[in-house]
């Protein structure tokens, strides 16, 4: 058998109609890290014929790279859940076909599980950039278990782009809630959370994040309300009925404001926070 039959870690990468040249770019950023034993399952969706074909042939040009076509369009959460379903790793990482890795990612990542057990699920720091690659801003999240915990009640404190998690705990208590077309990670660690896992956020950079607009649409907030209510638990009743209060009023702030209320409270230039 060879090592790719027995990888450690599946990366899960969904595509629709990507830019050939930044995915290219994305890839390559996986392609590249300095943990090899690793998997990446591309669930493709693409109508573009180009991006497709592209897609296609970078995985036929490394093994480690799987790709898969669902045959119908089944959304975001659809297909993270065909991606774990076909993944052999220990490990899941999750990645977006436009951003991009920092090479040492992967094994920053699972050096972090191995030596901790007791946490199922890792994120990280990440800087965010341009669709042309310029450095816009750094995001940071709280790091230990509890502080997660408590600031989940208010925002969503660790960055779906940079989780690794262990595979075992889909099996246990389920993946993606495919009928959220929005905030189906703010879904999952919720449910999980009220499981008892626990999350850590390492204080690296993991990813650049590609993101020219901070405004987020409309749906979203709405969508993060319904997670939040679904999900609702007697843990951390006052911030989480705080949470619910302010995301509700939240809604009705309009979208150029929370832009900017975004970018002063939640992002920070590069250069302000020193990581280590």
């Amino acid at each position: 058998m060879l090592i790719r039959d027995f990888p450690l870690v599946s990366c899960v990468v969904p595509c629709f109609n990507e830019n050939i040249e930044v995915l290219k770019e994305s890839l390559n950023s996986l392609k590249n890290q300095s943990f090899t034993n690793f998997e990446c399952i591309l669930i493709d969706e693409s109508t573009d014929q180009d991006v497709a074909n592209a897609c296609r042939q970078f995985c036929e040009d490394d093994p480690r790279f799987i790709y898969v076509h669902p045959i119908d369009r089944v959304g975001l959460a659809a297909s993270l859940n065909i991606g774990i379903e076909k993944s052999k790793g220990v490990f899941i990482a999750r990645f977006d076909s436009d951003d991009i890795c920092m090479p040492n990612r992967l094994e920053l990542q699972i050096a972090f599980l191995r030596a901790h057990p007791e946490i199922s699920v890792v994120g990280g720091a990440m800087d965010i950039i341009s669709t042309g690659g310029r450095l816009i801003a750094h995001r940071i999240y709280p790091q230990t278990p509890n502080k997660i915990a408590s600031a989940m009640q208010l925002t969503n404190a660790i960055a779906h782009p940079t989780v690794m998690f262990r595979k075992e705990v889909i099996d246990c208590y389920g993946g993606y809630n495919p009928s959220y077309r929005y905030c189906e990670d703010l879904d999952l660690w919720l449910r999980w959370m009220n499981a008892d896992l626990l999350f850590e956020n390492l204080p690296q950079v993991l990813v650049q994040y590609r993101q020219d607009n901070t405004r987020r649409d409309h749906l979203n907030w709405r969508y993060n309300l319904r997670v939040r209510l679904s999900n609702f638990s007697s843990r951390h009743l006052i911030r989480r009925i705080i949470g619910i209060t302010c995301i509700a009023a939240w809604v009705a702030v309009p979208g150029r404001l929370q832009e900017q209320i975004y970018k002063v409270f939640l992002l920070r230039r590069r250069d302000q926070v020193e990581v280590k």
